[in-house]
């Protein structure tokens, strides 16, 4: 019978100790987001497609942010942002983008996780043929949409 209890004292802690890794979405701020067209991430292009938003240092300031294909698993960009604040964590508004503006695509702003006060703000620059990087998605059945809308899902 002390052997039962210390198996499972032990076995207690074991588990206390994985069920904070068990949280990394919570951490990382990991969010989906789908884009209907052409989405300006600084000097990125993200094609319409499905992609993964994720902190790549939760623990330091909240700035450095790793884009993701649809499943996670390939790396598409790391872009540097700045600490950006808003007033009502409960707005429900994970991104902010503009609107097209002629040729150029819409552009991300801002990126919050739902509840926090605390994001990402990204610079939003001009995108030269030349100099920015388009990244397509790998995603089949997606159409393109003028209007640049976006949609977005906590993970």
């Amino acid at each position: 019978m002390n052997r039962y209890r210390m198996t499972a004292a032990a076995l207690g802690l074991l588990t206390a100790g994985v069920v904070p890794s068990i949280r990394a979405d919570e951490s990382n701020k990991e969010t989906r987001m789908t884009i209907n067209g052409p989405l300006q991430v600084q000097d990125t292009l993200l094609a319409p497609g499905q992609y993964v938003f994720k902190l790549t240092e939760p623990d330091s300031d909240h700035s450095v942010v790793s884009i993701f294909n649809a499943d996670g698993t390939r790396l598409e960009r790391i872009v540097m942002g700045w600490s950006a604040y808003r007033a009502d964590a409960g707005d429900k508004k994970l991104f902010t983008i503009s609107q097209p503006q002629g040729d150029q695509p819409a552009k991300l702003q801002t990126w919050f996780y739902p509840g926090d006060n605390s994001g990402v703000e990204f610079s939003v620059k001009k995108l030269a043929g030349e100099t920015g990087r388009v990244v397509k998605s790998k995603q089949k059945g997606q159409t393109a949409d003028a209007a640049g809308n976006s949609s977005s899902t906590r993970n």
